[in-house]
C-alpha cells in the first residue's frame, strides 16, 4: 500500500504542475510572446508577422510566419498559366497537452510542387518559465538561418511533381 500512496501522491504532483504551467503560460508567456513578436516584426520589416492560434484552449501557439508570396514559378498550358505560390516559413511556440512549451519551426514550400507534407523541425520542448527575450531572440536567429538556407539550397529540386506529361 506504501508504493500506491507514493505514486497517488506523485500523480496529484503532475496534475498540479500541469496545471501551474497553464497558469504560467496564459498569465505571462502567451502575453509575452505576442507582444516580443509583435516587436520584432515590426522593428524587422519583412514579409512576415505575428499571430496567435487560439482555436483549443490550452493547445494555443504563439507564431511568426512568413506570407505567401508568389514564387516566380510559373506553370503554362495551352489553356492556362497557374503562378506557383511559396508558402511562408514559421515559427512555433506551442503549448502541449501538459502545458510545456514545444518550439518549432516549418519550412517553406511551393504549393502543389511537391509530394510530401512540409518539412518541420522541432527545436525544443521548454517550461514556460524558461521563456526569455533571450531564448525568443535566439530561436528567432535559428529561424531565420534555416529560411536563408531553404532560399539558398536547391535540396527541395528533386522530386517535384509534374502535372502534365510532355508528349514529344
Amino acid at each position: 500500500m506504501e508504493e500506491i500512496n507514493k505514486l497517488a501522491q506523485e500523480y496529484r504532483d503532475v496534475l498540479a504542475k500541469v496545471q501551474e504551467r497553464r497558469v504560467c503560460w496564459h498569465q505571462r508567456a502567451k502575453p509575452f510572446l505576442v507582444k516580443h513578436l509583435n516587436e520584432v516584426t515590426a522593428t524587422y520589416p519583412l514579409n512576415w508577422k505575428a499571430g496567435a492560434n487560439e482555436m483549443m484552449q490550452s493547445l494555443e501557439a504563439v507564431y511568426l510566419v512568413f506570407d505567401h508570396e508568389p514564387s516566380g514559378i510559373i506553370e503554362q498550358s495551352p489553356f492556362s498559366v497557374i503562378q506557383k505560390m511559396k508558402i511562408g516559413g514559421f515559427l512555433s511556440f506551442s503549448q502541449t497537452r501538459n502545458g510545456q512549451i514545444v518550439v518549432w519551426l516549418s519550412f517553406p514550400f511551393i504549393d502543389g510542387m511537391n509530394e510530401e507534407k512540409p518539412r518541420s523541425e522541432t527545436i525544443e520542448t521548454i517550461e514556460p518559465e524558461e521563456l526569455t527575450e533571450k531564448y525568443v531572440n535566439d530561436c528567432i536567429h535559428r529561424f531565420l538561418q534555416e529560411m536563408i538556407q531553404w532560399e539558398n539550397d536547391s535540396r527541395d529540386e528533386i522530386g517535384f511533381i509534374r502535372h502534365r506529361d510532355v508528349k514529344q
